[in-house]
Order: structure tokens, then sequence, then C-alpha cells
């Protein structure tokens, strides 16, 4: 009995303790999440030429390219029996693409550059100029114009020939796109030329308003200077004949050569015609 007593006492004074809620851990404060690196802002992409077409406005300016069909390989020998002349096709290289491209770069976001398209035999007897009158030239090429740009409305039309100038020296042409070498066995140099001639056209009465050259400012001292009259360059360590990888080769510094050339042309070209100045009236005649 007393032992029951006891063990009913020791339970007793247990329960209070046990009533008790054992305390709350306190929370370890979280650790602040790793700084994630900001991802890198892509690099600014040059806008492409479909994209610089798009953000023009204004004026349509239209461009005809005549230039990127052949690359010509010309020898001028010590004696015209020497002479050798050889084309080689290069649509491949995108020259006449090259073309529309500067003129749209040099035109800005004022004027809307379109390539005109037109027939292969469009130019035919300009081209070929045993089949022209020379006393009807200039409406003859007025009529090509009128036929090829007939389904266009611009304000203006640029026209893009292939050049030609006197090799220096000789009493040989060069002309357009292509190689020209002179001399003979190890004495021989080669030269690069991208020569052209743009004419610009008044879209309503298709007359001549401005022409020009494709341009390059020749270092003082250059060699080159008064031998090829226009833009080019020699070729170093060239190998005569060339070889067609040897051609193909020259494709990059050919458009480089052209494109700088345009460039240089082309704002001239763009701006605006000044205007006449008015005819001279002697005063007792105008009061």
């Amino acid at each position: 009995m007393i032992r029951n007593v006891a063990l009913l006492l020791t339970l007793a004074l247990a329960c209070p303790a046990l009533a008790q809620t054992a305390p709350t851990p306190k929370p370890s404060p979280a650790k602040p999440a790793a700084k994630q690196p900001a991802p890198a802002k892509p690099a600014p992409s040059k806008p492409d030429a479909a994209a610089v077409a798009a953000a023009q406005h204004g004026p349509c300016i239209g461009v005809i390219p005549r230039i990127g069909d052949v690359f010509a390989v010309k020898k001028i020998g010590l004696t015209i029996f020497n002479n050798e002349y050889s084309e080689v096709p290069i649509e491949s290289w995108g020259l006449d693409d090259l073309v529309v491209a500067r003129v749209r770069a040099a035109a800005g976001a004022r004027f809307a550059v379109r390539r005109i398209a037109y027939a292969s035999d469009a130019f035919e007897t300009f081209d070929h100029p045993e089949k022209r009158v020379p006393k009807y030239f200039d409406e003859g090429l007025k009529t090509i114009m009128e036929t090829v740009t007939r389904s266009d409305q611009c304000e203006r039309y640029f026209l893009v020939l292939k050049g030609a100038a006197e090799f220096g020296g000789t009493n040989q042409v060069i002309k357009g796109m292509g190689i020209v070498n002179r001399g003979f066995a190890a004495l021989n140099t080669t030269f690069l030329h991208a020569l052209s001639y743009i004419m610009v056209f008044d879209g309503r009465t298709y007359e001549t308003l401005k022409t020009g050259v494709g341009r390059q400012d020749y270092p003082v001292g250059s060699s080159i200077f008064g031998v090829l009259r226009g833009p080019g360059y020699e070729l170093k360590d060239f190998s005569w004949p060339p070889t067609p990888d040897a051609i193909t080769g020259l494709r990059d510094r050919t458009r480089t050569l052209l494109a700088e050339s345009l460039d240089k042309v082309l704002p001239e070209l763009l701006a605006p015609a000044p205007k006449a100045a008015p005819p001279y009236i002697p005063s007792n005649i105008a009061n």
C-alpha cells in the first residue's frame, strides 16, 4: 500500500514537467542565394543588305549593274604578236550584287534603292559598237533605258558599266575587272584592276544627269601611278600564266577594290545636281 502511494506521488510530480513543451530551436538564418552572373549581352550584329533595304524610304533609285560577268586576263607582250587575251566567267563572285549594296549604303535611308532586272540581250547594240550608229548613240542608249525600266518608276537610274583605260606606256586598253601582265620571262609584272563607269539618268526624261568613274587614292611614290589609270595595284609574286585556282583566289581582292573605288565616287553622284545659273541679261535690256 505504501509502495503504491509512493508510485502515485512520483507520477503526480513528473506530469507537470512532461506537460511543458520543449523549447523550439531557433531556425538558423538562411544563406543568401549565390548571385548568378548576368547573361552576357550579345554583340550588336551588322545589319544585312535586306535589313538596310527595309529601312530605306523615300524616292526610288534604280540600279542596273553590268560589271560582274567576266574577269579579263590580258598579256601585253613585247610586240602585238605576243599579246594574249581571255575571259573567265565570274557571275558567282556576286559583283553586281556588290554594286547595288554600295549604292544602297551610300544613299542611306533617304532613298529606296532597287536593283533593276533586264533581259540578257537588252544592251546588245550598246555592247557591240559595230551594231550602232555613232551619231545616234545617246538616243539609242536612252531608248534602251526606257525599255529596261518600263515597269519601274524611280527618280533616278544608275547604270554601272565596265570602265576602260589605256595601260600606261602601251597602246593597249584594259577593261572592267581583271589582271594584266606586262614583260617577258622573269622581267614581268602583273596588276589587278577594277575599272567602273557610272551613268546617272533622270527617271522621267532619261537625260544623263551625271557620270563618274570608280577612283582610288594612290600613295605618294606608288609605282603604279601613271601605269594603271584606274583602281588597281601590283600583285607581288604572282605567277604567270595564272592557274584557275590563282584567279579564283583573287575574288575577295577584286570585291574589296571595286567596293572601295565605288565608295569614293558614289556620294558625288548621289548629291543633288547644282542648279544652272540664270542666263546673263545686260542691264540695259533688263530695264
